[in-house]
């Protein structure tokens, strides 16, 4: 019946019946037998309590005749929660990155990618493959984690919460860390490290849902929640565990699509330029969540700046990873450069084809798709800002910082594409490091030469990311335009520099062939 059942199961996912019988052994399922009933044991010894019945005075200082052992449940209960958890997350993730590290080592990972079946069936079958023995470990001790959880008086509701919440965390656990492993490769320790961190990521969201989403009611109990229209009040803890499994499900949506394409071209780029415009829009819905409920007469003005500096610091991250993501190798934009009007063909000539293949292309240069990521960016938060109980002054420099915001996020994005078209071993390493050095330098060297934003804002504005939040409160009418004058200068600068790069790399091949074809044609003296 086995063997039938592994057949069936075979002709859908090969690749998950391989890591069944290549990890199910005798030895090491009866291994994890034993280790998962002595950790139950264990667990209840140190949670149990003896406490005395009888109390005999014969002799002096008095014994105890009887003795009742006494099981704490709700101490067994955490204690297992954060157990299950810390091994579910650090072993499944140690697992999965030192099997595709071996993968790789071997050189059978594209054996893997040869195979006729698709990178997400290969890929399923490694998610649920690998760490079957942890499952299998994990999976004997859910009968006692629930026993503890109803003799504690845990809501049913509440502990379906908990359970949707962690098979989510470590489903976005596991699906980034084989990401995390397809791009450092056969780096060592790549695997501990990454198991370390899965680790205390999942302590730290372990130890949140116990201690803030409590099923029962308490004074003491402050965690605030709000996104949108949902609130956590005291007990209403179904909103937060909703809103946790939305927002990892999310996460890991838009991480198994870049997983899905690194593992099917390990050159090409992780998301294509139609996924980075959906990824742009959901993080900053999901963002705009947080912040949308401070939207009332009761809001304090001052709380505007702080918060927008909030969520420009968050979008920078999330274009310091789209840019990268989006940005095609040099050698593919040098053969774009070259060959991408022959690929048109007669639409050479149309307006709208050239920018069809700017706005979708898979080859073509980011600049104008991160252009449109911050013009999403800007319609999903200039109504907010518009919302915003507060004067007209404070409205209309909020704005001012929200464009200016995202001028330097696009000039950061212009000076990594430039690089590409640089010929260098590792051009995204070089762009990504050049951003990283553009954005960190000048508030560095502000910080130690001027002190304060309110000297030279002008400079500020124009050159520190994040400064206008602080410094558009003190700065004049003239400092303001003129730091967005430089930087649109600067935008001007950048965009004639990437059309010379482009103009340049598409012309370079016919040229060396016009002057070969011409020594040819030249006659022999």
């Amino acid at each position: 019946m086995v063997a039938k059942l592994l057949d069936n199961l075979g002709e859908g996912n090969p690749q998950l019946v391989r890591e069944l019988k290549g990890r199910l052994t005798r030895r090491s399922v009866g291994i994890v037998l034993f280790l998962s009933a002595i950790s139950q044991c264990l667990i209840v010894g140190v949670s149990s309590q003896r406490n005395c019945l009888g109390w005999s005075e014969e002799i002096v200082g008095g014994y105890c005749q009887q003795y009742e052992t006494v099981i704490q449940w709700r101490s067994a209960f955490d204690s297992l929660s954060f157990i299950l958890a810390l091994l579910l997350f650090a072993g499944g993730v140690y697992l999965l990155s030192s099997d595709l590290v071996k993968e790789q080592r071997r050189g059978t990972l594209n054996f893997l990618r040869l195979s006729p079946r698709t990178s997400q069936n290969i890929l399923l079958g490694k998610l649920l493959g690998v760490p079957v023995l942890l499952y299998l470990g994990l999976g004997l001790a859910i009968p006692l984690h629930l026993s503890c959880a109803i003799a504690a008086g845990v809501p049913l509701d509440w502990i379906v919460g908990f359970y949707a919440v962690i098979a989510a965390s470590a489903t976005f656990l596991y699906t980034a860390s084989l990401l995390n492993a397809l791009f450092v490769g056969e780096v060592q320790y790549q695997a501990i490290v990454s198991s370390a961190l899965a680790g205390w990521l999942g302590s730290c969201l372990v130890s949140v849902i116990l201690y803030s989403l409590k099923w029962e009611y308490s004074p003491f109990n402050e965690f605030v929640f709000k996104w949108f229209f949902w609130e956590y009040q005291k007990t209403n803890y179904e909103v937060v565990f909703c809103w946790l499994f939305l927002s990892l499900f999310l996460g890991n949506y838009w991480i198994w699509q870049g997983l899905n394409r690194r593992f099917k071209n390990p050159n090409g780029m992780l998301l294509s330029k139609a996924q980075s415009y959906g990824l742009a829009a959901s993080f900053q819905i999901w963002m705009l969540g947080l912040f949308y409920p401070w939207i009332s007469p009761m809001a304090i003005q001052e709380d505007l700046m702080p918060m927008m500096l909030i969520m420009s610091i968050l979008t920078v991250i999330m274009f310091l990873l789209i840019i990268p993501a989006i940005s095609p190798q040099g050698q593919t934009l040098f053969d774009w450069a070259r060959y991408a009007h022959e690929k048109r063909g007669p639409g050479l000539k149309n307006p709208s084809s050239k920018w069809q293949d700017w706005i979708w292309g898979e080859k073509s240069p980011s600049v104008v798709a991160i252009a449109i990521n911050l013009g999403i960016v800007a319609v999903i938060w200039i109504p907010w800002i518009l919302l915003w109980h507060g004067s007209f002054e404070a409205t209309l420099k909020a704005g001012l910082g929200l464009v200016m915001t995202l001028n330097l996020i696009w000039i950061y994005s212009a000076i990594a594409q430039s690089l590409y078209f640089i010929k260098f071993p590792k051009p995204g390493l070089l762009s990504m490091g050049m951003v990283m050095v553009t954005l960190s330098l000048p508030a560095l060297a502000f910080t130690l030469f001027f002190k304060t934003v309110s000297v030279n804002t002008t400079l500020w504005m124009l050159l520190v990311f994040g400064s206008p939040w602080f410094a558009l409160t003190e700065a004049s009418a003239m400092a303001i335009f003129l730091s967005l004058l430089g930087q649109f200068v600067a935008i001007a600068a950048l965009t004639l520099t990437l059309n010379h790069q482009i103009h340049r790399a598409g012309a370079s091949h016919s040229k060396l062939l016009f002057a070969a074809n011409q020594s040819n044609l030249a006659p022999k003296v």
